[in-house]
């Protein structure tokens, strides 16, 4: 099964054992099967053997986020050690009114390769989301939220599809998340595959890579939480194979969420139907 440019290409769920957090996560059993990337079929890719890649650029976005830094930040340095030889991890502090930013840079004086981009005042998801994207250096830029209700580690098995995938971006399986956020997110979903026929499973899940190319060839114009459909959208209308495998939502224990507030909806339906017009 080949893969056509610009497709949307869906792996099969790793088996797992769960526990209360991030920090529980084990692979469990065979890694996945799954349809074919580019010109070479994933079931004749040895997903056991290890893979580095060759530069990688990490950022989160980061606000109401204090006491999640000291957990997510060591535990990426971690991986990203292991999986890569050159690395940058940047902390995009959006002007958050708790001590996220006095964090940041406590965490960027202790650890090598860790910098931070300070908002004086809160820009946004997308603007932020941009901003990362624009620091960022490397031949792979990789992100997640702050909010540390995702592992990086669950990238480990997948890393190499990114052989013949431009972009390697997650779905959730099930969302830590209240009945209101669940039916926000479908239906979001059920609106951009209806506006711009575009098949993704979660397409806003926080947890993605892309391949510079794919970042030195598309451009960004939302400030909203749109900014994840409109890299997705984008990607694909220019010939870039996305690839999604399965990813683990686990609860925010820490911190303030601002994805179900109603200016936030507001500014990302807003700019859906401007991209959609054509005017975003």
């Amino acid at each position: 099964m080949q893969a056509r440019q610009g497709q949307v290409l869906c792996y099969n769920p790793l088996k797992r054992r769960l526990g209360d957090g991030p920090s529980d996560w084990r692979p469990s059993g065979g890694y996945p099967e799954g349809f074919a990337a580019g010109s070479r079929d994933v079931r004749t890719i040895n997903m056991t053997e290890s893979f580095r890649l060759p530069s990688v650029s990490f950022f989160c976005p980061a606000y109401h986020d204090e006491k999640n830094l000291p957990v997510l930040i060591p535990r990426v340095h971690r991986f990203l050690s292991e999986t890569t030889d050159t690395f940058e991890v940047i902390i995009v502090h959006d002007g958050s009114p708790d001590k996220t930013g006095e964090v940041a840079d406590r965490l960027a004086a202790d650890f090598p390769h860790v910098r931070v981009l300070h908002h004086r005042k809160n820009l946004g998801y997308g603007a932020t989301l941009r901003d990362g994207f624009l620091a960022a250096r490397y031949d792979y830029i990789m992100y997640t939220d702050g909010d540390n209700q995702y592992d990086v580690r669950e990238f480990s098995p997948y890393l190499r599809v990114l052989l013949t995938a431009d972009v390697l971006s997650g779905y959730v399986t099930q969302k830590a998340a209240s009945s209101r956020r669940k039916l926000q997110s479908l239906v979001y979903n059920w609106l951009i595959a209806a506006l711009f026929f575009v098949r993704c499973r979660d397409i806003d899940c926080a947890m993605k890579i892309y391949s510079r190319k794919v970042i030195d060839s598309i451009s960004l114009k939302s400030t909203s939480c749109f900014i994840d459909a409109e890299m997705i959208i984008k990607s694909k209308r220019a010939g870039f194979k996305v690839a999604q495998f399965p990813v683990t939502h686990f609860p925010r224990r820490e911190g303030l969420a601002s994805g179900s507030k109603l200016t936030v909806i507001a500014a990302t339906v807003r700019d859906m139907l401007r991209f959609r017009l054509g005017l975003l």
